[in-house]
């Protein structure tokens, strides 16, 4: 028996009928890349069985996205090698296209859609993935609809904006044990799809490289930046639930004391899924209940491995600690994956569009920062300076380099490297344009709405007034490289960043 699909995931992007003299049901794979625990492939499979069509999953990578680069590039094409062994094996009709000087994309989606009986894709709320849905649903005339599988929670069902963790935390609360029981299906067999590929072919020539041809289909396209792949960071689901499994077996348990302390990557308590997240080669729903399990396991001593919301301790509801799990690292993991990762989200919900910027900040923040419009700069850099870690800051440097060479950087630094650019740019603006530029470009998990949380956090948003009042930052927090080298040891960190540039001698 079926458990029912949620409605409220479900969002209806036109007016337009589905088309039963048509072909297939088509699910555009935009945001969920993966085929598994996704509640798009999971609504697509159901309305084909329904109706007895076939179904096509299409997943396309066009060249001129907004940042486009190699980096990017390579970490989805690893992700879609992975997606067509996957399709292979539960016999899954799946179309991957790659766009290149000689197979541009230009009318391809409209003239795959031409077949299509109805037309399912992902409702991510950020980037080019809301135009790109309005778009096709003026365009076609079949049915399109988008399905919300962003988070546990359908994001719908937070009701208004939550201008602050503390107030999305209750209503998440609230909701999470009923939406922990409709959960995306794990995985499919072959068995379960077999019926829904009748072998339509693909009107144009699939993508279908080896890891080791990746190097050659980048060769023929032409990015607008020069943003090379890191060496060793690799896309793909495969390797999302290897990250998933290395921090479930050797860094969950210090998740909460070592995660904020800025070291070498291999110490520092951090699950590594944010690009895979953000890409969709693992869903949230799957790495909440590994978590989950795990601290059962914990927790019993081995007796129990499958967590169930009788666990839940409803004592701490609207709280930090203990609500999901007695055990304090599995507590503190899952607040940050689901409260801080949807408030972000929800912030972009009820009005999704490509960014969210400085003019959605609140009242305070603005007036704050017209107060201190023309507060004198202590320093001032050009973007070639800043995007070539050459201000007078070494911590600061140690983070820009950190995110050019490695496309992440530690969340703590993160934090500085912001609240820095901020007061030495001559405007908030500037200041903004920046941050998003060097998030956007150099980030594998850029492009995201908790990119845009995480660089207006900078500013202020979802904090509160700091006293005393400072030079150009006002009332918002203000942080400083003399105090993060009080607070943490930095001496490994700064080896790390130092082995990146392969220079002799250190940069500090």
């Amino acid at each position: 028996m079926l458990v029912p699909f949620p409605q409220s995931r479900i969002r209806f992007c036109n007016d337009k009928p589905i088309l039963n003299n048509r072909k297939y049901v088509l699910y555009w794979m935009q945001a969920n890349r993966r085929l598994a625990s996704n509640h798009s492939l999971d609504y697509a499979v159901r309305l084909a069985k329904e109706l007895g069509k076939e179904l096509v999953i299409y997943e396309g990578l066009r060249k001129d996205y907004p940042w486009n680069s190699k980096r990017l590039h390579q970490f989805i094409l690893e992700g879609m090698i992975d997606n067509a062994k996957e399709a292979e094996r539960i016999s899954a009709n799946y179309w991957s296209y790659v766009e290149t000087p000689k197979n541009p994309a230009q009318g391809l989606l409209k003239k795959i859609a031409e077949n299509a009986v109805s037309i399912i894709t992902d409702d991510f709320p950020c980037f080019i993935i809301p135009e790109q849905i309005e778009k096709l649903s003026c365009k076609v005339d079949c049915q399109v609809i988008a399905i919300d599988g962003n988070g546990i929670i359908p994001l719908s069902e937070y009701g208004n904006f939550a201008s602050a963790a503390r107030i999305l935390r209750p209503r998440i609360h609230k909701l999470f044990a009923n939406h922990y029981l409709l959960k995306a299906k794990p995985s499919y067999k072959k068995s379960e799809l077999a019926n829904l590929n009748h072998g339509s072919s693909a009107p144009f020539p699939k993508f279908e490289a080896a890891s080791s041809e990746i190097s050659q289909v980048l060769s023929e396209i032409s990015f607008s930046n020069n943003v090379e792949p890191v060496l060793g960071t690799k896309g793909g689901r495969i390797q999302a639930l290897k990250f998933l499994k290395e921090f479930l077996h050797h860094k969950i348990t210090n998740y909460e004391t070592l995660r904020s302390k800025p070291d070498h990557p291999s110490q520092v308590a951090v699950s590594n899924l944010s690009a895979y997240l953000h890409f969709g080669h693992i869903s949230a729903e799957e790495i909440i209940t590994a978590v989950l399990d795990w601290s059962e396991e914990i927790y019993t001593k081995g007796k129990s491995s499958c967590w169930t919301p009788e666990r839940i301790n409803i004592d701490f509801k609207g709280k930090r600690e203990n609500f999901y799990s007695p055990v304090s690292s599995a507590n503190s993991y899952l607040d940050e994956l689901i409260t801080w990762r949807d408030t972000g989200y929800q912030m972009f919900w009820h009005k999704k569009e490509f960014r969210k910027n400085t003019e959605i900040l609140p009242d305070w923040i603005k007036a704050n920062f017209a107060r201190h419009k023309k507060d004198k700069r202590e320093y001032k850099y050009n973007k070639e300076e800043w995007s070539n870690s050459k201000t007078h800051d070494p911590i600061w440097n140690a983070a820009q380099t950190e995110l050019v060479h490695t496309g992440r950087m530690h969340n703590y630094m993160r934090m500085l490297w912001g609240k820095k650019i901020i007061e030495w740019s001559p405007s908030i603006e500037e200041a903004f344009d920046l941050l998003e530029e060097f998030n956007n470009l150099y980030a594998y998990d850029g492009r995201n709405p908790n990119s845009y949380t995480g660089i207006l956090w900078c500013f202020g948003l979802f904090d509160r007034p700091w006293f005393p009042e400072r030079n150009v930052l006002g009332n918002v927090r203000y942080m400083s490289s003399d105090s993060t080298r009080k607070k943490f040891k930095l001496a490994a960190y700064l080896d790390y960043i130092d082995s990146l540039t392969n220079s002799q001698g250190s940069l500090f």
